[in-house]
């Protein structure tokens, strides 16, 4: 990616509390809200807007101007602030303390669900740990260490599995391409649902 110009939008400094993405790279102003977000490139070939509780993320093409990805943003404003007000009005997930016991529950549960799903993906994480991310479900890193939100045991039992389905097809696929999804659905044909559901329950 080429070094970003500086923010037309940085200059006029509103009051309005600013909405951001917890890995924002780029800011913006929207009807005078300050809105920080995530950009992220790729082969697409048209300009995308996905709002959720972490916040607003842009998926451009690999040539598109920043200039052309701010005038989509604006002409995508009222949608956007839309979103964030929905969000922002919506009530914050109540989580059960985290004990010591609760944690352990949720490693043996999670060490049940990756041996049962990992051959199923052809893989062997070489690593579990609970995690306590404020803004995540999970994570794979490229050394074989799945991390899943101890949070997900309080979640129904198809939730935890579309999660521990999706970070052990990680280890094959380090990214969100169709050969990603296909690992996916390959073992549950059914995870757009079970992605939808999850996103019913915010993390914040």
């Amino acid at each position: 990616m080429s070094a970003a110009p500086p923010e037309h939008a940085a200059a006029a400094a509103p009051s309005q509390a600013l909405w951001a993405h917890p890995h924002a790279n780029r800011e913006i102003v929207l009807r005078g809200v300050r809105v920080a977000y995530e950009c992220r490139r790729s082969a697409r070939r048209t300009l995308g807007l996905l709002a959720g509780p972490q916040g607003l993320s842009v998926r451009a093409p690999r040539g598109a101007a920043w200039a052309d990805i701010e005038a989509f943003l604006q002409h995508k404003a009222d949608w956007v602030l839309t979103q964030w007000r929905r969000l922002a009005e919506r009530p914050r997930p109540a989580w059960p303390p985290r004990t010591p016991a609760l944690i352990e529950q949720a490693r043996q549960r999670f060490a049940e669900r990756v041996a049962h799903y990992a051959p199923l993906l052809g893989v062997a994480p070489a690593r579990l740990r609970v995690s306590d991310a404020r803004t995540r479900w999970g994570s794979a890193s490229s050394r074989g260490t799945i991390a899943l939100n101890w949070r997900l045991v309080c979640l129904p039992p198809a939730l935890l599995d579309y999660v521990v389905v999706h970070e052990l097809a990680h280890l094959r696929e380090m990214n969100h391409g169709p050969a990603f999804w296909a690992l996916v659905a390959a073992v549950l044909p059914d995870y757009a649902q079970r992605r939808a559901a999850l996103h019913r329950h915010p993390l914040r």
